[in-house]
């Protein structure tokens, strides 16, 4: 996936990404072009849209794309069939602390923020 913003090339429809985990749609569906409104969906349905890291790298790209897209105004995150997220799909499992970086921690700014010791 590219790395900044610049690299980003916008698609001339976000319903046609191929992502995996996640679906995004204009909003109305039917437009064939980006709406200022988007609608991204988590999807796993068998899996009552557990959260995985693929889910989360799908997300990152969504919304680098979002992001530099001056079409896109606004963007509503729901989840298919009857439940928005189970959390954490402890099945498929996440990244292991040591392949984690601490500004990928969802609470590494607490070691972030403590001196670090030099030995």
């Amino acid at each position: 996936m590219p790395s900044k913003p610049s690299d980003l090339e916008l698609p001339s429809s976000y319903s046609t990404l191929p992502f995996r985990e996640i679906r995004v749609s204009h909003h109305p569906e039917s437009s064939n072009e980006p709406t200022p409104v988007v609608i991204l969906t988590l999807y796993r349905p068998k899996n009552y849209n557990a959260f995985t890291d693929t889910m989360m790298e799908e997300i990152e790209h969504a919304y680098a794309l979002f992001s530099v897209d001056p079409r896109v105004k606004c963007i509503v995150m729901t989840g298919y069939g009857k439940m928005y997220c189970a959390g954490a799909d402890l099945q498929v499992g996440f990244r292991t602390a040591e392949t984690e970086t601490e500004v990928e921690h969802r609470d590494g700014y607490v070691s972030i923020l403590q001196p670090r010791s030099n030995a």
